[in-house]
């Protein structure tokens, strides 16, 4: 049977950085220009970043603009606060963030159970993200799930769900270090019966807190009013969220008054969610087996339905801004393997950046970058001389290689690993020189 890690939007935020204070970031000196979405949006594309004036972070960092920029938006330096990367080959990812000029991201890895110095491989789990960190340092913020999520996870919700982020988390830090995992997440509260601020919840709430890292989850509009009982309950964590657009538009007004008076809770509004046609985020809705299929699909949909789409996400998301403008961030959600294709993640980039040209001009930057690199900071580091097996030559495992690996581990079929059949799994790989190819499960 073929093992497949499922990997989802399962995300939790925690806050409490003592560094971040010392992360102000002074204002851009370059002028943007005018910024009025338009239609006839025209691509330029330099030959390398541009490096912003006077903007280093910290002395360690020294932010970019992009390579790719349009009329009429903003042409400003992003920080992607929902980064769905568990399909995405590092390298490849690396050279979309710095053609879109994405500085920063916070990462929603997955990594299951409990990852050791012996078996870590730059393909996947901890390994995948440490090699990130190795050769991007201060640009990855690392949150992760236990490689589950969904409606599925439920029926471990409580002990055994906590049990997995705890042993992970608890190995991750025996490994990397114990500031290098920021946050759990994402937490897919949405796919759930469970409310929001089920004690079962609240267990992994209370992990985060005790670690002082962040939280990200999913909330719907039928339990907008757990958001607020959770900012309130735990006014010491940092909560991120985001919603599908049809649960944005029915509890909009609740949302902005907990926005607003809650100091814990942050935003993000996201490019899968920006690029909203026909009532679906077509960014999700698009992906099959055949990936040239969604790619061309995705392509000329956006392409012929630009305006609209631009216009409607600037009416959804406006209301937000307005109200909180220091409150709102940006990412992507992008999770099918297709839609790291560079035509349809420029264009998902170009889309947010129209829209964030139809906030008010004082509140662009805020959104583009400056409001996560104040509360989330720049991306972590991590030891150099730990070692992670570079895969990039290695083959995709075969079924035949899986299913060996999975009888030789005693891996039965749908339930979860121990850390022993994990290690002996993730060992197997190594052996095989195969790397597994990841199912994603996107909500």
């Amino acid at each position: 049977m073929k093992k497949c890690i499922i990997v989802l939007l399962f995300m939790i935020i925690a806050a409490g950085c003592s560094s971040q204070e010392q992360l102000n970031v002074p204002p851009q000196e370059q002028e943007l220009p005018n910024i009025v979405p338009t239609p006839e949006t025209i691509v330029t594309e330099q030959a390398e970043p541009t490096v912003v004036p006077k903007q280093a972070v910290a002395d360690s960092f020294d932010i970019f603009n992009p390579q790719l920029t349009y009329d009429g938006a903003y042409n400003g330096p992003l920080y992607g606060t929902s980064e769905q990367v568990g399909s995405a080959d590092m390298d490849d990812y690396f050279k979309l963030l710095d053609r879109n000029g994405i500085n920063f991201f916070i990462g929603m890895f997955g990594i299951e159970g409990e990852p050791t110095a012996e078996t870590l491989t730059s393909d996947d789990g901890l390994g995948k993200v440490i090699d990130a960190v190795q050769k991007h340092p201060h640009r990855v913020v690392p949150f992760f799930n236990p490689g589950i999520g969904g409606e599925d996870v439920e029926q471990y919700l409580g002990d055994t769900l906590t049990g997995m982020y705890r042993k992970t988390l608890r190995a991750s830090k025996a490994i990397a270090g114990d500031d290098f995992i920021r946050g759990f997440g994402e937490v897919e509260t949405q796919e759930w019966q469970a409310r929001h601020d089920d004690p079962r919840v609240i267990q992994l709430v209370e992990l985060a807190r005790t670690n002082n890292i962040h939280v990200m989850y999913h909330p719907v509009a039928s339990k907008i009013d757990d958001v607020e009982e959770l900012a309130e309950k735990y006014p010491d964590i940092t909560f991120l969220i985001h919603m599908y657009r049809e649960d944005l538009d029915k509890s909009k007004s609740r949302l902005i008054k907990i926005v607003q008076e809650r100091d814990n809770i942050y935003f993000s509004m996201d490019a899968a969610h920006i690029i909203h046609v026909n009532n679906m985020d077509i960014i999700y809705d698009y992906d099959s087996a055949n990936a040239q299929s969604s790619i061309s699909k995705l392509v000329s949909t956006y392409d012929s339905k630009e305006k609209s789409l631009v216009a409607s996400a600037i009416d959804a998301y406006k209301p937000l801004v307005d109200a909180a403008p220091d409150k709102i961030m940006w990412g992507t959600e992008i999770g099918p393997a297709y839609a790291f294709d560079e035509e349809v993640f420029d264009r998902a980039v170009k889309a947010s950046r129209l829209v964030i040209a139809g906030f008010d001009k004082a509140d662009q930057e805020a959104v583009g970058y400056k409001n996560a690199l104040r509360v989330f900071g720049q991306g972590v580091t991590v030891d150099a001389a730990i070692e992670v097996m570079d895969t990039a030559a290695w083959a995709d495992c075969t079924d035949d290689q899986m299913g060996s690996c999975d009888e030789s581990c005693e891996i039965p079929d749908g339930d979860f690993l121990t850390a022993e059949q994990d290690a002996c799994f993730s060992r197997c790989l190594i052996e095989e020189q195969c790397t597994e190819v990841i199912e994603m499960d996107i909500g």
